[in-house]
């Protein structure tokens, strides 16, 4: 059965019981635990209210933790700095333990982070120095029975490694059944690339979706689907073409209104379940 998730991102705040309460009366039933300042947070231990008791609190109420997306300390894995990369390794191997503990099928990684220029000569060095410390945190995600899910990210019109599903697939090359890509629609569109087409390209190693719109002239917006000029009708038809079961989660900014944004995604929701 398609179903569809909410990224807690939507969510401002650390209140894990007003998100649980929002989520279950829009109809959701599954979520990916994201946002540094709210729930990842919590679950991390930094804020209030004890790790253990987040993923809890979804699951008594009937909602399902896929995935979960680590904090922007954990994003930094091609960094020059031997130092700055091995700190943020260290957040995202804490992050495949904690996934593990609490029964979360699915990180999402990011191969790199923008604290370093990304100049066209450094392409490959960035390239390689992504793909060793994905080595590491694979290792550790296969022992625990975590799945990664690579992101494709937005370029922002830079050699930015991991920008296109095609070097995402190189990247994750040879690591394993449980190494895959996490596709971001809304990054494709940024990216000048059908979303569409990527789907197709990702095949069999699509593990999860973020689905999200903006205008195509690069910014990463976080809008709502049909707010932008992804084409969503294609999108979807290339998730059924190959068959697509895993994680469709709505990753929405939650701008002024959150609660107007919830309701949309609701009526989304349940227009893209019974295609």
């Amino acid at each position: 059965m398609i179903s569809y998730a909410l990224s807690t991102a939507l969510f401002r705040g650390a209140d894990i019981a007003r998100m649980v309460d929002q989520v279950v009366a829009a109809g959701f039933h599954e979520v990916e635990l994201s946002g540094d300042k709210g729930p990842v947070g919590v679950w991390l231990g930094r804020l209030g209210e004890g790790s253990a008791q987040v993923v809890q609190s979804f699951t008594q109420a009937g909602v399902l933790v896929q995935a979960v997306h680590p904090p922007a300390t954990a994003w930094d894995n091609d960094n020059p700095d031997d130092a700055a990369r091995e700190a943020s390794l260290k957040e995202m191997e804490q992050c495949v333990r904690m996934a593990s503990r609490d029964g979360i099928p699915i990180v999402i990684y990011h191969a790199n982070m923008g604290t370093h220029p990304f100049l066209e000569e450094e392409w490959e060095a960035n390239f390689a120095r992504a793909r060793e410390s994905l080595e590491r945190v694979a290792s550790l995600a296969q022992e625990l029975g975590v799945k990664l899910a690579v992101e494709n990210l937005p370029a922002r019109e830079i050699p930015r490694p991991t920008a296109k599903v095609s070097e995402v697939l190189r990247l994750i090359e040879g690591l394993g059944d449980h190494v895959g890509i996490c596709l971001d629609a809304g990054h494709s569109n940024a990216n000048g690339i059908s979303a569409a087409e990527e789907v197709l390209e990702a095949g069999e190693k699509l593990f999860a979706l973020h689905i999200q719109d903006n205008d195509g002239r690069g910014r990463d917006q976080h809008l709502i689907p049909g707010q932008g000029t992804t084409d969503w009708e294609a999108f979807l038809e290339a998730l059924e073409q190959i068959h697509f079961q895993g994680v469709r989660t709505f990753e929405v900014a939650p701008g002024k209104y959150p609660e107007t944004i919830l309701a949309a995604l609701d009526i989304l929701r349940q227009m893209w379940e019974v295609r």
